[in-house]
């Protein structure tokens, strides 16, 4: 405090002092150990005090020690006798109604007031400590409690352990009582076989016995007396479930059904839950991490294995020499020429070998060229043509194109022609084969040459389909098959035209050029629109509509202008650039089918081919296979015969339809007939010409007829809109078209068979199916 802080605490004591004094009574009790107040003295101030009406109590004096800064109470000296009585005070004009006391009490101690009085550090230190004295009392009962939760669970727990003991003990003692009760029915009945699902999961962990038996229980893990979880990816249950799946479109509880249905002593206790695990999320196939497990329990690569082969020795051998003399010749070895191979020299040599399990098929076929040949292929791949952003928007002008064409120059359905070219190959050529692994150097033979030709498929609406135009490589008519082919005669009473593409910038090339498309024009489209209006009754200046793709022959001027001015009642309609796969009846649902069916014929004349030579006597290593492009022109006319009387027929018809009504967009415009000609669509098309301007500009222009609409880089872009569909040839012909229209993920990159037998992994080192043995073979490890 300052002095004069101090100097009015001081007189205000004293004053409150003065003010009891004068209150008291004239009589103080006695105390047998109470101090005199006579005796006490007190500090106080210097500033003199008004005490003259008070004679019984002493003068106060004031102690001026530096050091004193609080007022203090000293002690009295203890009396050897009890003090006299103090005399009564006189009556003061206002006497008191009732005696009042000296309100102070006084020890045997020192009386210090410092409570206000104390400096700020003592302040901060009595503070501090009353912190810390409660922070010590908190934690001493925190600690407590945590102690007798501690001691709770530990009850708890022991209680839980006993009562899962009590449990374990009473199921081990009905599950004992069971089987041996089991145990004595089969004695009964004579069965010597154990119960296939109780064997299962120790078949498929064969060779961990000695792991098993080091668990004793306590430190070392709990005791297995036998397996008891089943290693799914063993190669004799995962080929089933491989299988399985696949044949269920990949939906994991439709794939249980069939394993539970077909060999339900192995796939009994399988859940459905478990194998929806393994499938990947964002596409119908195994997830990457499935896929790592199921390749370290078999790796396939060089092990040898032949699958159902593995009893004929002798017949793998010649495979093999055979394969192998044409990969040293420099042929490209594919699935397909080496499935021919195979199933001729299995059909010759050992046809009890095929069965209803297995077909040889090319899922085999790829699976030996890595077992037992060791061989890998290499393949490059590219970005394909991605959908533009607004491709709906450019899919609904074209389709209101087509509308108010047919509506206004009165155009039937039978007159809406699409047509798209297609490359088939005849012997598959390309810079990929299968080789050993390991090895720097391939050897090709004709590396850069194709023995492919091209086809040119037009359709309708109503399911027609005009004749095929062939095209083939080089600039005279040698380089056709010759009028003696197979099949040559009904493909020219059929209306086929057969030509070369006679390509100025590269000889080799079998593509459409403006010569090809003129000539199509000339001896398909006129024939036939001129046989429509001679069958409905037309007028001869009927109009029709060519529906084209954006191909980069198409949208040239000389085209164009060949058809304004020879043909001025052909109304040219575009495909919108990269848009072919989604608004295209040729790619949408046609292509797929048609190819898959000429591949299967021409792998069928193939395997012929294989085979007579072997039945003349050619040794494994004399067998070759043509690469003439004479002969192969030849044999690929009786194919396309075949797949065009199929698409004549009413399978192939309704195969059209559905593919003209799937090409459709958002707002479900597609291009079936009902859609085209419904009142629907014209009370749609012209609302739509009222708020797009382009479409009435051209229409204003010139009716419809486009000039150069699609710009240079989807032109260019276009060139490589195929998806190039690999199905294997031994897939039926029902797949491919199921696939093809069903839009689900596995169509994109081909069918493959998913027959058990086809598997490798299906077989035991025996040759007999893991499936068809009547006991499940215990391995030594695997």
């Amino acid at each position: 405090m300052s002095d004069g802080e101090r100097s009015a605490f001081e007189d205000a004591w004293l004053n409150r002092l003065i003010k009891a004094a004068k209150d008291a009574s004239p009589k103080i009790s006695k105390r047998k150990a109470g101090p005199s107040v006579s005796n006490m003295s007190y500090a106080i101030p210097s500033k003199k005090s008004k005490t003259d009406h008070c004679p019984s109590l002493p003068t106060p004096t004031l102690e001026s020690s530096a050091s004193q800064s609080v007022l203090s109470l000293q002690e009295p000296k203890p009396l050897s006798a009890p003090a006299p009585p103090l005399t009564p005070i006189p009556p003061s004009p206002q006497p008191t109604t009732r005696p009042v006391f000296l309100p102070l009490k006084l020890k045997q101690s020192k009386l210090t007031f410092t409570k206000d009085l104390q400096t700020e550090e003592e302040k901060e230190e009595a503070r501090q400590q009353s912190i810390w004295k409660n922070n010590e009392r908190q934690a001493e009962a925190e600690a407590r409690v945590a102690a007798e939760q501690a001691q709770k669970k530990e009850r708890e727990r022991k209680l839980a352990r006993d009562c899962q003991r009590r449990h374990r003990d009473r199921l081990r003692a009905g599950k004992e009582a069971k089987s041996d009760d089991s145990q004595c029915e089969s004695d009964a009945e004579g069965d010597s076989h154990p119960a296939a699902s109780t064997q299962v999961a120790a078949v498929s962990r064969a060779g961990y016995e000695t792991w098993r038996e080091s668990r004793n229980g306590t430190l070392g893990g709990a005791k297995q007396a036998k397996a008891t979880r089943t290693n799914w990816f063993h190669p004799f249950l995962w080929p089933g479930i491989n299988s399985a799946m696949q044949k269920a479109h990949w939906k994991a509880s439709e794939a249980v059904k069939i394993l539970q249905r077909d060999q339900p002593e192995l796939y009994s206790h399988l859940h459905r839950g478990t194998v929806h695990k393994w499938v990947a999320k964002d596409r119908n196939q195994w997830s990457e991490r499935t896929q790592k497990k199921i390749a370290n329990h078999h790796e396939l690569t060089g092990s040898g294995r032949s699958g159902a082969l593995t009893k004929y020795p002798a017949l793998v051998q010649e495979i093999q020499e055979t394969l192998q003399s044409l990969c040293t010749s420099g042929l490209v070895v594919n699935t397909t020429l080496a499935r021919s191979i195979m199933l001729g020299l299995i059909q010759g040599k050992h046809p009890e070998a095929l069965t209803k399990h297995f077909q040889c098929t090319e899922s085999f076929v790829r699976s030996f060229l890595q077992s037992v040949m060791n061989w890998t292929v290499r393949a490059g791949t590219r970005a394909a043509a991605h959908l533009p952003a607004d491709a709906d928007d450019l899919c609904e002008r074209t389709y209101f194109r087509l509308v108010y064409c047919m509506k206004w120059e009165d155009i039937p359905p039978d007159l809406v022609i699409n047509v798209d070219q297609q490359g088939i190959y005849v012997l598959p050529n390309a810079t990929k084969t299968y080789h050993a692994r390991g090895d720097k150097q391939v050897d090709l033979v004709a590396k850069d040459e194709k023995r492919a030709f091209t086809i040119l498929v037009a359709s309708t609406p109503t399911g027609e389909i005009l004749p095929i135009q062939c095209v083939w490589s080089g600039k005279t008519d040698n380089s056709l098959p010759k009028p003696s082919a197979v099949g040559m005669d009904e493909a020219l009473a059929e209306g086929f035209h057969f030509t070369v593409a006679a390509s100025a910038t590269s000889p080799r090339s079998h593509f459409s050029t403006l010569k090809t498309m003129k000539e199509w024009i000339r001896k398909i489209l006129v024939p036939y629109i001129q046989s429509v209006i001679e069958r409905d009754g037309l007028d001869k200046d009927q109009k029709a509509i060519l529906y084209i793709d954006v191909y980069p022959v198409h949208i040239s001027e000389p085209f164009r202008m060949f058809v304004f001015t020879e043909y001025p009642n052909i109304i040219l309609i575009y495909v919108p650039g990269n848009c072919t796969g989604k608004y295209q009846p040729a790619d949408v649902g046609i292509q797929r089918p048609l190819k898959h069916r000429i591949k299967a014929a021409l792998f069928d004349w193939m395997a012929k081919e294989h085979q007579q030579q072997l039945l003349a006597g050619a040794s494994p290593e004399d067998i070759r296979i043509t690469t003439s492009i004479p002969k192969l022109c030849d044999a690929s006319v009786a194919p396309l015969v075949s797949a065009y009387k199929f698409m004549q027929g009413p399978d192939g018809r309704d195969l059209i339809k559905k593919a003209w009504a799937n090409s459709t967009t958002v707002k479900n415009q597609n291009l079936s007939i009902a859609s085209l000609t419904s009142k629907q669509s014209h009370r749609a098309l012209n609302g739509y010409l009222k708020i797009d301007k382009t479409l009435h500009e051209e229409i204003s222009a010139r009716c419809g007829k486009v000039f150069g609409l699609a710009d240079e880089s989807a032109i260019e872009a276009d060139t490589d809109r195929h998806v190039d569909f690999d199905d294997d040839t031994d897939i039926p012909f029902e797949d491919v078209v199921n696939a093809t229209f069903s839009g689900s993920a596995e169509s994109e990159d081909g069918l493959t068979s998913a027959e058990v037998g086809e598997d490798m992994w299906a077989y035991n080192n025996s040759g007999e199916m893991w499936s068809t043995t009547r006991s499940l073979p215990i391995l030594a490890s695997d």
